[in-house]
């Protein structure tokens, strides 16, 4: 005998409804691929819906990206019911753990701190309110996923160091240099501009017999040591908290 269908009751809306419409379909009587399906074997299927969502941002396509974000949800729904059946936690400690923890890194907002002026002071904050639960000893790298393309895992660990007041790229015999914006030059003519760049830059390196990717990793790779190794030498202290001398300092040990 068919499950009956989940009713979208007032009570029961929304992400609620989506809920136990996977819970449905993964209970006995429902779908056996839903219900055999792990954390592992949905890996692939949450990057694709990932990917897919990107595409409707880029297209600006409003109708696209209300569809690939409800995909996304699906499988942030799934795991969650995968992790419930375990034990583990279900999607209602997901959603209350994430909400706890945005109150409690926007303290300029639900809290008693001053206001904040700037997106810049807000990153700065989080990352403050990030190390203190952590015991103060967070690397600024712990969460940069290695798995990341290599060109998006370059671009975050060069921005966190670089936040860190750590002089990395600053080298101009090593670093190519990227021309300024040109006079009238509008964001999808320097994005362009910039494409052209890169895309330059991969076939010199090719035609060199390196694979860019693996190249990029590779640095990627020693930026990230280099980080852990300069942490390491400050012993808990914060590299962003350094004085510029101590910071260059360290960085140049860490080297």
């Amino acid at each position: 005998m068919n499950q009956p269908i989940p009713s979208a009751k007032n009570d029961q809306i929304g992400f609620q409804f989506l809920v136990d419409t996977v819970r449905t379909l993964r209970d006995p009587g429902g779908c056996p691929w839903d219900a055999e399906q792990t954390h592992q074997s949905l890996r692939p299927n949450l990057l694709e819906e990932a990917y897919e969502m990107l595409e409707a941002i880029e297209n600006a396509d409003p109708h696209a990206l209300e569809e690939e974000l409800g995909d996304v949800m699906i499988q942030i729904v799934f795991h969650a019911d995968i992790a419930r059946r375990n034990g583990d936690f279900d999607a209602d400690s997901v959603c209350r753990k994430v909400a706890e923890k945005l109150i409690r890194r926007h303290p300029h907002v639900f809290g008693d701190d001053d206001k904040l002026d700037s997106g810049e002071d807000v990153v700065d904050r989080w990352e403050r309110i990030k190390r203190q639960e952590a015991g103060g000893i967070r690397s600024i790298v712990a969460s940069v996923p290695k798995a990341l393309p290599a060109l998006a895992q370059s671009a975050v660990l060069q921005r966190r160091t670089i936040r860190a007041g750590l002089p990395v790229g600053n080298n101009a015999d090593t670093t190519p240099i990227f021309l300024e914006r040109k006079p009238e030059e509008s964001d999808d003519q320097l994005e362009l501009r910039a494409g052209q760049f890169l895309a330059a830059a991969v076939r010199a390196v090719q035609d060199l017999g390196v694979d860019a990717e693996t190249a990029l990793q590779k640095v990627n790779s020693a930026l990230r040591n280099r980080v852990l190794r300069a942490e390491e030498l400050v012993k808990g202290t914060a590299l962003a908290e350094l004085d510029d001398q101590a910071r260059d300092r360290i960085w140049e040990l860490a080297s």
